[in-house]
């Protein structure tokens, strides 16, 4: 008996450090989506360059640059500090590990992501760039490419030559060009150059949009200061856990190989602990432990250190965070945009927590379209640091600082022609962000208050011009609905509804016609409009969507349905497991009324407020994962939607619904499944998905201001939140006659603001927590059935193919057509046709040769015996 070989498998490991080259992980990694990774090259590279520079202790000299060629825009930026090592560039290239200084410190200094560099790195291979990453530091120019090899590593291509730079470091990056504007670099540098007083920019490209503008000079007087990244940090900024992670930061590094500091050292490197006498006392206080190490056996001894350092230090007052004068703001936006008048506010405190904040505001009135400039510790951020903090102004409330900004005539878009700028900056050496972005902070109460308090005291003169031109608009207005009443007074008083109902029938004639053909509802508003305008004032207009959803409706409750009448499709219903939308269903009332859900196809239903949604959740292929029908809208349920909904059998279908964060789409989540005025008895249970108000906030996505023209929808009310319903109810500006209300600022969020991926990964996870993950399963009686179908498809396809093989078809086929009179069957021209579709005007032509070819048939021999005959005489053939 023959041995058998055993086959030794080897377990693989799949690395994770490609996920520096895939676009969809480097969105995780940057907290940002594709489309802004050009933001974040420039943002990355700046932040490097500055701190670089202040390293050295040197006024920093920043260079950029963006060159445009081939389809690739180069983003190149320089500085003055020490130059990159070699040593430093070989360890970037090492993506097992981070590459960072900062990365457990505390300290309101840039970066802290620890990552950044490899992000560059990654950037552009994962947007299919092929050229390098150009470094040059210190006599040698670094080009480096990265890509991901056969088995999902990163690959790496790293080359060597001489350089003339021996000052500072050039880091070049090529991104596809579409991704970078000369406009958005040159926002970048003048936004860096707001909050960096110190430091001298100089646009080597000329991207700027003015002349001047390339060159931002440095205002700081001698003397002036702010947190550099080489200072010591403060114990006081630490809690136990927080310290914990430094130690074991240092831990990590010495059995990597680095230096095991000893306790003493280390609590040289704290602010206000750097005396050997100090350093003793706190040493004392873990006795047993004299490195770093010894704490791995001894963790709870982390928090005894800690204390015994606060105890031994004094915790920094706000005044170490340094100050931005607001005479460099003014010049900052000056040069950018051309500065009329500006008003700053500076707050400093120390909150619960002993933590130190500033709080800078700049407002101006600009002479250009200006722009609004968010910075945390002396960097430009992606967006509002607010975004998440509800802010209490003069007898308004908003969520966020731009939003603040805009209720207050302060931001650039808020109705003021866009001349307007301004930069919100904080500085915090514990700053806790939400998002991966590095945007969105968690802000304390009493940092709130502070917060809210700078940006009062900045807008207060622009908010006060805009209540004086709202009392004057709104006294304007008042005049002219008076003048309106009056000429209402005089005129006969006839309602739309009574006009539109006194000819409802005459119109609906008018659309059947005399065929009595189904007519659109939007077909009804075309022969409504012109009979009702005639019964109303000169001057009246009837509004399509008004006489539609509201007035043909109610007409029917009230005289029983139109006959005829269908309304036209505003939507699809999307079957799962059928990948060319042969099943798709359009939701129009008539397409609804004849569609019978297929059995055992899918047992549960999203609807989502936008077609534009459905591609990405078509390729995601979670209609398949999850076994669940998708309908597609724009905006509103139609009644044709809501119906089909009905129409599920309780129970058997779960239907959720997927909407945009505002009152709109908190409205379509309702009205989907409670009764409107359209649909008084309409009941479905309704699963709502989101999007909501605090989910986006929790998600870091970016908020936008609108304005609204009517009331919040009553029936969404009792089921907001306070963050929501501060966000739609926002701040009124304009008023009728009677002082009330009917415009507002408010804040939203659209499903749109989530990336793809993001967005299937929040579907995904509504379905879990509302356990709506199974697949369909029939019961058995269906299973067996289906079983016994498929089997008799194999045997008849089985028989197919043994037939095939027992008789020569093409062999046959030309038997038979030898003994038929085919000349005669098939002479068939254009006469024959007009003689056909004169009797049957209906047919395609196709059809109507098929017709007259049967019609020959039945004149000559049957074809059936043909065939046979030939079957006959071929099987005594082959016998013989």
């Amino acid at each position: 008996m023959s041995s058998i070989p055993v086959v030794q498998r080897t377990v693989f490991s799949t690395s994770r450090t490609a996920e520096f080259l895939d676009w969809r992980a480097l969105q995780s990694q940057t907290g940002q989506p594709r489309a802004r990774f050009g933001d974040v090259v420039i943002k990355e590279l700046l932040d490097n360059a500055l701190d670089a520079a202040e390293s050295a202790r040197v006024r920093p000299e920043i260079g950029f640059e963006v060159s445009w060629a081939d389809g690739v825009a180069r983003v190149r930026v320089t500085d003055n500090g020490p130059g990159m090592p070699v040593g430093v560039v070989e360890r970037i290239l090492d993506f097992t590990r981070n590459v960072s200084d900062k990365e457990s410190l505390r300290s309101p200094t840039r970066g802290m992501q620890g990552n950044a560099f490899k992000t560059l790195l990654g950037i552009p291979y994962a947007l299919g760039v092929t050229e390098p990453v150009v470094i040059e530091a210190l006599g040698v120019r670094h080009e480096i490419a990265v890509s991901a090899d056969p088995s999902g590593d990163v690959a790496t291509r790293h080359t060597q030559v001489n350089s003339r730079r021996t000052i500072g470091t050039s880091v070049t990056v090529p991104l596809p060009a579409d991704l970078v504007t000369a406009k958005k670099a040159a926002d970048w540098l003048q936004k860096f150059a707001l909050v960096n007083p110190h430091a001298r920019f100089v646009d080597h490209g000329q991207t700027g949009r003015a002349a001047g503008a390339g060159i931002y000079e440095p205002t700081a007087q001698p003397g002036w200061r702010k947190p550099l990244p080489t200072d010591p940090t403060s114990a006081h900024h630490y809690d136990d856990a927080a310290m914990a992670k430094l130690v074991f930061a240092h831990i990590r590094e010495h059995q990597q190989g680095g230096a095991d500091l000893t306790v003493r050292a280390f609590t040289n490197m704290f602010a206000g602990l750097t005396g050997s006498a100090k350093a003793k006392k706190v040493a004392e206080r873990v006795p047993g432990i004299t490195h770093l190490s010894g704490f791995e056996e001894r963790r709870e001894q982390v928090a005894v250190l800690l204390a015994a350092m606060k105890e031994h230090s004094k915790p920094p007052t706000p005044a170490y965070l340094g100050q931005v004068h607001r005479d460099h703001y003014t010049h900052v936006l000056d040069q950018a945009f051309g500065v009329e008048e500006t008003w700053f506010a500076r707050k400093q405190l120390t909150d619960a927590a002993g933590i130190p904040w500033s709080i800078e505001v700049t407002v101006a009135r600009t002479k250009d379209p200006g722009d609004v400039c968010f910075a945390v510790n002396y960097s430009a951020t992606f967006g509002d640091p607010l975004a998440a903090t509800r802010l209490a102004g003069d007898g308004f409330t908003s969520t966020g600082a731009l939003s603040f900004l805009s209720l207050t005539d302060a931001a650039p878009w808020a109705g003021n022609q866009s001349l307007r700028a301004a930069v919100v900056h904080l500085v915090c050496p514990v700053p806790q962000f939400t998002d991966k972005g590095k945007t969105v902070l968690v802000v304390p109460p009493e940092v709130a208050d502070a917060c809210a308090k700078a940006l009062t005291t900045a807008t207060r003169a622009l908010a006060k011009d805009k209540r004086s031109k709202n009392s004057a608009q709104r006294r304007e207005e008042r005049a002219a609905m008076r003048e309106a009443n009056a000429a209402a007074k005089a005129a006969p008083k006839v309602s739309k509804k009574a006009a539109v109902f006194e000819v409802m029938r005459e119109a609906i004639g008018q659309a059947r016609g005399a065929e009595g053909l189904p007519f659109s509802s939007h077909t009804l508003f075309y022969k409504i409009r012109p009979l009702a305008l005639k019964l109303l004032p000169v001057g009246a207009k009837l509004n399509a969507q008004y006489v539609e959803q509201n007035l043909i409706p109610d007409w029917e409750r009230q005289n029983g349905p139109v006959q005829g009448l269908y309304r036209e499709p505003r939507g699809t219903l999307h079957h799962p497991h059928d990948p060319d939308g042969i099943r798709d269903v359009r939701l129009g009332t008539r397409e609804v009324r004849e569609y019978i859900p297929p059995k055992w196809s899918y047992n549960k239903i999203l609807v989502i407020e936008k077609t534009g949604l459905w591609p990405p959740v078509r390729e995601s292929g979670i209609a398949e994962k999850y076994d669940m029908a998708v309908i597609t809208n724009e905006g509103y349920g139609t009644e044709a939607c809501r119906d089909l909904l009905a129409s599920m059998p309780p129970g058997d279908v779960q239907i959720f619904v997927l909407h945009d964060a505002d009152p709109y789409g908190y409205n379509i989540a309702r009205t989907l499944g409670e009764e409107t005025a359209r649909m008084p008895d309409h009941r479905v249970e309704v699963i709502d998905l989101g999007l909501t108000v605090d989910d986006a906030i929790a998600k870091g996505l970016e908020a936008e201001p609108d304005t609204r023209d009517a009331a919040l929808p009553a029936g969404i009310l009792p089921g907001l939140t306070d963050t929501a319903r501060d966000w739609f109810t926002g701040t009124p500006f304009a008023w009728n006659s009677k002082g009330e209300p009917t415009k507002w600022h408010y804040r939203r969020v659209e499903l749109n603001a989530f990336s793809s991926p993001e967005l299937i990964a929040y579907i995904e996870e509504g379905l879990a927590r509302h356990h709506a993950t199974g697949k369909v399963i029939p019961p058995n009686g269906e299973l067996w059935s289906t079983a016994h179908q498929r089997l008799q498809h194999r045997v008849v396809a089985a028989l197919g193919e043994a037939i095939d093989a027992m008789f020569p078809i093409d062999r046959l086929v030309q038997t038979v057509y030898a003994d038929l009179d085919t000349d005669q069957i098939t002479a068939i021209g254009p006469a024959d046709l007009a003689q056909h579709h004169a009797d049957y005007p209906t047919l395609s032509w196709e059809d109507a040769v098929t017709t007259v070819v049967d019609n020959r048939l039945r004149d000559h021999p049957r074809l059936a015996d043909i065939a046979r005959q030939a079957v006959a005489e071929y099987q005594d053939t082959d016998s013989r």
